[in-house]
């Protein structure tokens, strides 16, 4: 095992563990563990399978194996970001739209 697999299964164990202690705690969505846990078994699985990380990368034309892990998480990473953003957007919204309501109904109440 090269050093790189040893790096990402040691990874995606410490991340499977900070996951399930966090549903343990009940802090995470049912949306974000299936993330993370898909994301420790991508991880599990090119740690124990490197030949088709080789294969795969040289055949994308990856000078190295390792740029092309980089490139994926990276990938994945920025998903995960842009459905936080999305999520944020619509927190930022509904709070607005509250806080609108609770502005006019003390406004009504004032003047009653």
């Amino acid at each position: 095992m090269s050093g790189l697999s040893i790096a990402m299964l040691a990874a995606s164990i410490i991340t499977a563990i900070f996951v399930f202690i966090k549903i343990k705690k009940s802090q995470f969505k049912i949306g974000d563990t299936l993330y993370w846990l898909l994301f420790c078994l991508f991880l599990l699985v090119m740690s124990i399978f490197p030949k088709a990380i080789y294969w795969v990368s040289n055949k994308i034309g990856f000078e190295s194996p390792s740029n092309f892990i980089f490139v994926i998480i990276i990938f994945l990473l920025l998903v995960k970001i842009f459905l936080l953003d999305a999520r944020v957007s619509k927190n930022e919204d509904k709070l607005m739209k509250i806080s609108q309501r609770y502005a006019i109904d003390n406004e009504t109440k004032e003047k009653e």
